[in-house]
């Protein structure tokens, strides 16, 4: 429990009174609260100035939602469940720079005059003394009563703001809880704020080591006491790779201690036993071989039950690699193969392909059948501003450049230890950042922002691009000592169309979705054969959101679903898509002498030079003297009908 020491408005008044002729009386006030006053009063702010807060917006908003989308993934649902159970507060999520993210819960009476929404700035060198700023700094949850935030000495409201952690120490967000100026107990907030961080770590472990087995632990003495349960993620041999904070307390012992053992040192069970249970009985065993009374549960990867890497008799199960591949183009499958080969190496691989094939799940079964122990860490390239991705790659220390967090940032590179980095979209970095990288790749350092300290990495590295990266090369937009060093391998992810067996692989996704949201519907045949011939532009990502919006608008009573269940919109597609078919048959057979634009005629040629090649792609790209990734990526194009001219 964090100490708070809680101060009436009349004490707070005399603080007020001496902050006013520049002396801060840390006596009168709590510790924080003091330091804070000291801080902001040295920088120049003046006692109950009430400046405007700044505020984000438009473009520069959208990046700052998109810096943060898992860390509002992992916590919106915490949150809103939370609010719902409280009547007396709004619930605020914000960024690690204290940039207010979502508000949730009612307005009350007390929020009227109080100008905090989605894109206000409350950084203490901005706001002066307030919760979310406050905790960033102190690393712990912090109590601001109204009458302590020294530029607002009327604001109606007080604050109780808590920082959200990694899994590596650093700050991914904070929760705050804000209140009426007058409530009785605003201590029950740092309760509410000290539940969610548990939650928090919880769901991120959950999250964060979902393609391995995790082992939820308690003592059987904590578990009417709604105290957390303690996790601990296992690779598929049964070996300890991480564990959270509540099962390091529940062992009283550090990760180091327990990371890498054998699941037999732990619990003294037998890690195929406890599979077997697991199996057999899905529900909550007892481990009796750690001297205590304990209990616990064992869940699968997320792929487990695709992919068991325990077989039954006579059943052949597939790695999560194969289970992705299996219905891919032969020679595409083969360079899987070699890609998963060269990460084991240590070399690193290049994906290449179309939005929605597949990119970063393919990337995970890469790490997870490489036998890496360590973590799988993504940064999506183009989704942060230029001015932002060195940081979050390379990590920086305190006070690097302004608005930097407060204790540094280890960066991606570090975060991935022992494991796999994805570089995602990695043809939108800027020029000059590739160079960086290319020298961080080959002297396997890297050297944090505002640091010295060349600080060594061991990370097997998977880069991906929906652009052909020689095109860019050629372009001049991507370096091409850059592209040479991570194109060891290229994987080139065949769109969903060019997949053999399309419709049972529509059948296994289809289940996968209805185990999802607990359903056992039927996928009609017919339906079934009419998605599998769609062209599906937008590959797995657009499948996906055609069969979970055909589930979900569907009687929850019904025993299959078919056409006429799915939304007019997809309706609507099939059927032009039919009808585009039918009028490809038509035109074909008529041999009309009605000129053909250029690209409907590279589009047959590649295909008739693809077809005297036997299928072979890369002999096809030889003779028509381009890359297989440009090959693949113009095949994927259909070509226009007459009614589409």
């Amino acid at each position: 429990m964090f100490r708070t020491v809680l101060r009436t408005p009349d004490v707070i008044k005399q603080a007020y009174l001496q902050a006013e002729r520049g002396h801060v009386s840390t006596d009168l006030l709590d510790t924080s609260i003091g330091q804070s006053w000291l801080r902001c009063l040295e920088s120049g702010m003046r006692v109950g100035s009430e400046p405007a807060l700044p505020q984000m917006a438009g473009r520069e908003l959208k990046h700052e939602f998109e810096r943060n989308e898992r860390f509002l993934k992992l916590s919106s649902p915490l949150a809103e469940r939370l609010s719902n159970s409280l009547s007396d507060c709004q619930v605020i999520l914000a960024s690690p720079d204290a940039t207010i993210l979502k508000r949730l819960g009612p307005d009350h009476d007390f929020m009227v005059n109080v100008a905090i929404d989605p894109g206000t700035l409350m950084a203490e060198s901005l706001a002066g003394t307030n919760a979310p700023g406050l905790c960033l700094i102190e690393r712990k949850p912090v109590l601001v009563n109204s009458c302590e935030h020294l530029l607002y000495p009327e604001v109606t409201v007080g604050c109780v703001a808590a920082p959200l952690f990694d899994l590596h120490g650093d700050v991914l967000g904070l929760i705050d809880f804000t209140f009426a100026a007058n409530h009785p107990r605003p201590d029950q907030f740092l309760d509410h704020a000290n539940w969610f961080s548990a939650a928090f770590e919880h769901q991120l472990f959950l999250d964060s080591y979902r393609d391995h087995w995790i082992l939820q632990v308690q003592a059987l003495s904590s578990w009417s006491q709604q105290e957390p349960s303690g996790l601990l993620a296992f690779n598929h041999d049964g070996s300890l790779v991480a564990a959270s904070s509540s099962a390091l307390k529940t062992f009283v012992t550090t990760e180091t201690g327990l990371v890498g053992c054998p699941v037999e040192s732990v619990f003294g069970v037998s890690w195929g036993a406890l599979v077997d249970h697991c199996r057999k009985h899905p529900g909550v065993l007892s481990l009796e071989g750690t001297g205590r009374q304990m209990i616990g549960r064992l869940s699968p990867p997320s792929s487990w039950r695709n992919t068991a890497l325990y077989p039954m008799r006579g059943v052949v199960k597939l790695s999560a690699t194969e289970e992705l591949i299996r219905a891919w183009p032969d020679e595409l499958a083969t360079e899987a193969r070699r890609g998963l080969s060269a990460l084991k190496a240590g070399m690193p691989v290049l994906l290449q392909g179309d939005t929605g094939t597949g990119k970063e799940q393919f990337a995970k079964a890469l790490h997870i059948d490489a036998g890496n122990n360590g973590p799988f860490v993504a940064i999506n390239c183009a989704a942060l501003p230029e001015g932002v991705i060195e940081g979050e790659l390379f990590g920086y220390r305190d006070g690097a450049f302004t608005g930097a967090r407060k204790g540094g940032y280890s960066g991606r590179f570090l975060q991935a230890q022992g494991g796999t980095l994805l570089l995602d979209e990695i043809g939108d970095m800027p020029l000059d950042l590739q160079a960086r990288l290319l020298r961080v790749i080959q002297e396997r350092t890297v050297t944090p922002l505002g640091g010295h300290e060349e600080l060594p990495i061991d990370c097997r590295i998977v880069a991906a691009s929906l652009h052909d990266l020689e095109e860019l090369v050629s372009a001049g937009r991507f370096r091409e000592d850059l592209y040479f060093r991570l194109a060891a391998v290229v994987v080139e992810l065949p769109a969903l169309h060019q997949q053999t067996d399309l419709g049972e692989s529509i059948e296994r996704l289809w289940n996968e979705i209805c185990s999802r949201h607990d359903r056992s519907t039927q996928l009609e045949r017919v339906l079934r054969d009419q998605l599998a011939a769609y062209h599906w532009p937008g590959n797995w990502r657009e499948l996906e959101n055609c069969l979970e919006a055909l589930l979900v608008g569907a009687a929850t009573d019904s025993n299959h679903v078919g056409l006429a269940d799915l939304p007019m919109r997809w309706r609507r597609k099939l059927e032009q898509s039919e009808q585009t078919a039918v009028d490809t048959a038509k035109a074909s057979t008529a041999k009309t002498n009605q000129p053909r634009n250029l690209r409907d005629m590279e589009w047959e040629h590649m295909q008739q030079v693809l077809q005297a090649c036997n299928g072979n792609y890369s002999a096809a790209a030889k003779s028509l003297g381009v890359s297989r990734s440009t090959l693949y990526r113009r095949l994927n194009k259909v070509p226009e009908t007459d009614s589409e001219k």
